[in-house]
Protein backbone atom coordinates (compact mmCIF):
# COMPACT_ATOMS: atom_id res chain seq x y z
CA UNK A 1 0.00 0.00 0.00
CA UNK A 2 2.80 2.43 0.91
CA UNK A 3 4.65 1.54 -2.28
CA UNK A 4 1.59 2.35 -4.40
CA UNK A 5 1.24 5.72 -2.67
CA UNK A 6 4.77 6.95 -3.48
CA UNK A 7 3.97 8.17 -7.05
CA UNK A 8 0.70 9.73 -5.82
CA UNK A 9 2.67 11.62 -3.17
CA UNK A 10 4.87 13.28 -5.81
CA UNK A 11 1.86 13.91 -8.06
CA UNK A 12 0.20 15.70 -5.13
CA UNK A 13 3.32 17.82 -4.67
CA UNK A 14 3.14 18.66 -8.37
CA UNK A 15 -0.46 19.86 -8.02
CA UNK A 16 0.27 21.87 -4.87
CA UNK A 17 3.30 23.48 -6.53
CA UNK A 18 1.03 24.53 -9.39
CA UNK A 19 -1.42 26.10 -6.92
CA UNK A 20 1.40 28.04 -5.25
CA UNK A 21 2.66 29.16 -8.66
CA UNK A 22 -0.81 30.50 -9.52
CA UNK A 23 -0.98 32.42 -6.26
CA UNK A 24 2.39 34.12 -6.71
CA UNK A 25 1.68 34.89 -10.36
CA UNK A 26 -1.57 36.52 -9.27
CA UNK A 27 0.39 38.97 -7.07
CA UNK A 28 3.01 39.56 -9.81
CA UNK A 29 5.83 37.72 -8.02
CA UNK A 30 6.90 36.01 -11.23
CA UNK A 31 10.22 34.63 -10.02
CA UNK A 32 8.63 32.79 -7.09
CA UNK A 33 5.80 31.65 -9.35
CA UNK A 34 8.32 30.20 -11.78
CA UNK A 35 10.27 28.42 -9.03
CA UNK A 36 7.10 26.65 -7.92
CA UNK A 37 6.27 25.86 -11.55
CA UNK A 38 9.71 24.27 -11.96
CA UNK A 39 9.19 22.36 -8.73
CA UNK A 40 5.91 21.02 -10.11
CA UNK A 41 7.61 19.86 -13.32
CA UNK A 42 10.33 18.19 -11.23
CA UNK A 43 7.75 16.36 -9.12
CA UNK A 44 5.96 15.34 -12.33
CA UNK A 45 9.16 13.64 -13.50
CA UNK A 46 9.59 11.92 -10.15
CA UNK A 47 6.07 10.50 -9.99
CA UNK A 48 6.49 8.77 -13.34
CA UNK A 49 9.99 7.63 -12.45
CA UNK A 50 8.90 6.03 -9.18
CA UNK A 51 5.80 4.51 -10.75
CA UNK A 52 7.98 2.68 -13.27
CA UNK A 53 10.72 1.77 -10.79
CA UNK A 54 8.27 0.37 -8.24
CA UNK A 55 6.05 -1.14 -10.96
CA UNK A 56 2.92 0.47 -9.52
CA UNK A 57 1.62 2.28 -12.61
CA UNK A 58 -2.17 2.56 -12.45
CA UNK A 59 -5.12 4.20 -14.16
CA UNK A 60 -5.65 6.34 -11.05
CA UNK A 61 -2.07 7.56 -11.32
CA UNK A 62 -2.52 8.43 -15.01
CA UNK A 63 -5.65 10.49 -14.34
CA UNK A 64 -4.23 12.18 -11.26
CA UNK A 65 -1.05 13.03 -13.13
CA UNK A 66 -3.01 14.73 -15.93
CA UNK A 67 -5.05 16.75 -13.45
CA UNK A 68 -1.91 17.92 -11.67
CA UNK A 69 -0.25 18.79 -15.00
CA UNK A 70 -3.34 20.76 -15.98
CA UNK A 71 -2.89 22.97 -12.92
CA UNK A 72 0.90 23.34 -13.03
CA UNK A 73 1.47 23.36 -16.79
CA UNK A 74 -1.87 24.71 -17.94
CA UNK A 75 -3.56 27.07 -15.51
CA UNK A 76 -0.35 28.52 -13.97
CA UNK A 77 1.15 29.71 -17.30
CA UNK A 78 -2.31 30.95 -18.29
CA UNK A 79 -2.42 33.15 -15.18
CA UNK A 80 1.10 34.42 -15.92
CA UNK A 81 0.03 35.35 -19.43
CA UNK A 82 -3.12 37.04 -18.11
CA UNK A 83 -0.98 39.12 -15.75
CA UNK A 84 1.28 40.11 -18.64
CA UNK A 85 -1.79 41.53 -20.39
CA UNK A 86 -2.36 43.62 -17.27
CA UNK A 87 1.28 44.78 -17.39
CA UNK A 88 0.75 45.75 -21.04
CA UNK A 89 -1.29 48.69 -19.75
CA UNK A 90 -4.80 47.48 -20.57
CA UNK A 91 -7.41 49.35 -18.57
CA UNK A 92 -10.34 47.64 -16.85
CA UNK A 93 -13.89 48.14 -18.01
CA UNK A 94 -17.02 48.11 -15.91
CA UNK A 95 -20.26 46.24 -16.49
CA UNK A 96 -23.29 47.05 -14.41
CA UNK A 97 -25.35 43.98 -13.53
CA UNK A 98 -28.88 44.72 -12.41
CA UNK A 99 -31.31 42.54 -10.56
CA UNK A 100 -30.74 40.21 -8.75
CA UNK A 101 -27.08 41.07 -8.12
CA UNK A 102 -27.17 44.86 -8.48
CA UNK A 103 -23.39 44.90 -8.76
CA UNK A 104 -20.64 46.48 -10.81
CA UNK A 105 -18.16 44.00 -12.34
CA UNK A 106 -14.74 45.37 -13.23
CA UNK A 107 -12.42 43.34 -15.47
CA UNK A 108 -9.87 43.56 -18.30
CA UNK A 109 -11.22 41.69 -21.36
CA UNK A 110 -7.74 41.13 -22.81
CA UNK A 111 -6.70 38.85 -19.94
CA UNK A 112 -9.10 36.17 -21.17
CA UNK A 113 -6.83 35.61 -24.17
CA UNK A 114 -4.25 34.25 -21.73
CA UNK A 115 -6.70 31.52 -20.77
CA UNK A 116 -6.41 30.04 -24.24
CA UNK A 117 -3.19 28.53 -22.89
CA UNK A 118 -4.89 26.22 -20.35
CA UNK A 119 -7.49 25.42 -23.01
CA UNK A 120 -4.75 24.35 -25.43
CA UNK A 121 -2.99 22.44 -22.66
CA UNK A 122 -6.21 20.57 -21.82
CA UNK A 123 -6.56 19.35 -25.41
CA UNK A 124 -2.85 18.40 -25.48
CA UNK A 125 -3.10 16.40 -22.24
CA UNK A 126 -6.37 14.74 -23.25
CA UNK A 127 -4.92 13.63 -26.57
CA UNK A 128 -1.83 12.34 -24.76
CA UNK A 129 -4.04 10.21 -22.48
CA UNK A 130 -5.89 8.74 -25.46
CA UNK A 131 -2.95 8.12 -27.78
CA UNK A 132 -0.43 7.17 -25.10
CA UNK A 133 3.22 8.12 -24.77
CA UNK A 134 5.76 7.72 -27.53
CA UNK A 135 9.08 6.47 -26.21
CA UNK A 136 11.46 8.21 -28.60
CA UNK A 137 9.63 11.43 -29.40
CA UNK A 138 6.73 13.76 -28.63
CA UNK A 139 3.93 14.77 -30.98
CA UNK A 140 3.40 18.46 -30.37
CA UNK A 141 5.18 20.59 -27.81
CA UNK A 142 4.88 19.02 -24.33
CA UNK A 143 2.94 21.14 -21.84
CA UNK A 144 5.90 21.35 -19.38
CA UNK A 145 8.06 22.95 -22.10
CA UNK A 146 5.29 25.46 -22.89
CA UNK A 147 4.83 26.22 -19.18
CA UNK A 148 8.54 26.76 -18.64
CA UNK A 149 8.65 29.16 -21.60
CA UNK A 150 5.86 31.38 -20.28
CA UNK A 151 6.98 31.02 -16.68
CA UNK A 152 10.49 32.25 -17.45
CA UNK A 153 9.54 34.88 -20.06
CA UNK A 154 8.91 37.72 -17.56
CA UNK A 155 12.30 36.96 -15.97
CA UNK A 156 14.07 37.07 -19.33
CA UNK A 157 12.55 40.44 -20.19
CA UNK A 158 14.00 41.87 -16.98
CA UNK A 159 17.50 41.16 -18.25
CA UNK A 160 19.26 44.29 -19.58
CA UNK A 161 20.08 42.52 -22.86
CA UNK A 162 16.38 41.96 -23.51
CA UNK A 163 14.88 45.29 -22.40
CA UNK A 164 14.31 46.17 -26.05
CA UNK A 165 11.82 43.29 -26.36
CA UNK A 166 9.55 44.54 -23.59
CA UNK A 167 7.73 47.05 -25.79
CA UNK A 168 7.27 44.37 -28.47
CA UNK A 169 6.26 41.36 -26.38
CA UNK A 170 4.52 43.07 -23.46
CA UNK A 171 1.89 44.44 -25.81
CA UNK A 172 -1.43 43.10 -27.01
CA UNK A 173 -0.18 42.02 -30.47
CA UNK A 174 2.96 40.40 -29.03
CA UNK A 175 1.12 38.53 -26.29
CA UNK A 176 -1.66 37.40 -28.64
CA UNK A 177 0.94 36.09 -31.09
CA UNK A 178 2.80 34.14 -28.40
CA UNK A 179 -0.41 32.69 -27.02
CA UNK A 180 -1.71 31.49 -30.36
CA UNK A 181 1.60 30.12 -31.62
CA UNK A 182 2.18 28.04 -28.48
CA UNK A 183 -1.39 26.73 -28.43
CA UNK A 184 -0.83 25.60 -32.02
CA UNK A 185 2.58 24.11 -31.22
CA UNK A 186 1.12 22.02 -28.39
CA UNK A 187 -1.53 20.54 -30.65
CA UNK A 188 0.31 20.35 -33.97
CA UNK A 189 1.30 17.05 -35.60
CA UNK A 190 4.94 17.95 -35.19
CA UNK A 191 7.54 15.45 -33.95
CA UNK A 192 9.95 16.62 -31.24
CA UNK A 193 12.78 14.56 -29.85
CA UNK A 194 12.50 13.28 -26.30
CA UNK A 195 15.03 12.61 -23.56
CA UNK A 196 13.17 9.49 -22.44
CA UNK A 197 15.17 7.30 -24.80
CA UNK A 198 18.65 7.69 -26.25
CA UNK A 199 18.21 4.88 -28.77
CA UNK A 200 17.59 7.10 -31.76
CA UNK A 201 19.55 8.34 -34.76
CA UNK A 202 22.88 10.14 -34.79
CA UNK A 203 21.31 13.52 -35.57
CA UNK A 204 18.80 13.19 -32.70
CA UNK A 205 21.59 12.29 -30.29
CA UNK A 206 23.76 15.19 -31.45
CA UNK A 207 20.93 17.72 -31.11
CA UNK A 208 20.07 16.46 -27.63
CA UNK A 209 23.72 16.68 -26.61
CA UNK A 210 23.92 20.22 -28.02
CA UNK A 211 20.84 21.31 -26.08
CA UNK A 212 22.24 19.83 -22.85
CA UNK A 213 25.43 21.84 -23.37
CA UNK A 214 23.73 25.11 -24.27
CA UNK A 215 21.03 25.13 -21.56
CA UNK A 216 23.39 25.65 -18.57
CA UNK A 217 25.18 28.44 -20.45
CA UNK A 218 21.88 30.26 -21.02
CA UNK A 219 20.94 29.92 -17.35
CA UNK A 220 24.41 31.11 -16.29
CA UNK A 221 24.18 34.30 -18.36
CA UNK A 222 20.46 35.07 -18.13
CA UNK A 223 19.38 33.36 -14.90
CA UNK A 224 16.14 31.42 -14.89
CA UNK A 225 14.97 33.61 -17.76
CA UNK A 226 17.40 31.69 -19.98
CA UNK A 227 15.06 28.69 -19.83
CA UNK A 228 12.65 30.41 -22.22
CA UNK A 229 15.52 30.76 -24.69
CA UNK A 230 16.27 27.08 -24.17
CA UNK A 231 12.70 26.19 -25.16
CA UNK A 232 13.02 28.28 -28.34
CA UNK A 233 16.31 26.56 -29.18
CA UNK A 234 14.63 23.19 -28.55
CA UNK A 235 11.96 24.10 -31.09
CA UNK A 236 14.56 25.33 -33.60
CA UNK A 237 16.64 22.14 -33.24
CA UNK A 238 13.54 20.06 -33.90
CA UNK A 239 12.83 22.12 -37.01
CA UNK A 240 16.30 21.18 -38.23
CA UNK A 241 15.80 17.56 -37.22
CA UNK A 242 12.48 17.27 -39.05
CA UNK A 243 13.91 18.96 -42.15
CA UNK A 244 16.73 16.42 -42.43
CA UNK A 245 14.52 13.47 -41.52
CA UNK A 246 12.21 13.97 -44.47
Amino acid sequence: MIKKSVPHFFTSLNLLSGCFSIYFAYIFQFETAFIFLLAGVFFDILDGLFARMLKVESELGVQLDSMADMVTCGVAPGIIMAQLFVMAGNKPMEIIIGWPLNAVVEFIPWVFIGFLIPLGAAFRLARFNIEGAYKNYFIGLPTPAMAMFFGSLPLLLRQPDFYFLQSVLISNPGLIFLTLIFVLLMNAKFDLFSFKSLKTGILDSFLRFFLVLVAPVLIYYFGLGGISLGVLIYLFLNLINNSFSK
